[in-house]
């Protein structure tokens, strides 16, 4: 059954592939976000929370990128 699931990619470079992806995506979120934002006619405590919602769901995604090579490493200090 697991000649059905080779890997194509190695696992360093899926790690680096989806960290950069997640800043990427981190970056996108925050531009576009705050553009909406400001073109919304929004109240104060809507656009307060809405400033909120932007910055967690970017720390999220940053948060992430920095966490898939640890977790490769603890991946691999397990299996060797």
């Amino acid at each position: 059954m697991s000649q059905f699931f080779k890997s194509i990619t190695s696992q360093s470079f899926d790690v680096k592939f989806g960290q950069i992806g997640s800043w990427i995506a981190a970056v996108a979120v925050l531009g576009m976000g705050m553009y909406k934002l400001t073109r919304l006619p929004l109240s104060e405590t809507e656009l307060f929370f809405g400033i909120l919602l932007v910055l967690t769901v970017t720390l999220l995604m940053v948060l992430m990128g920095l966490i898939l090579p640890l977790t490769y490493r603890k991946a691999n200090d397990s299996i060797g």
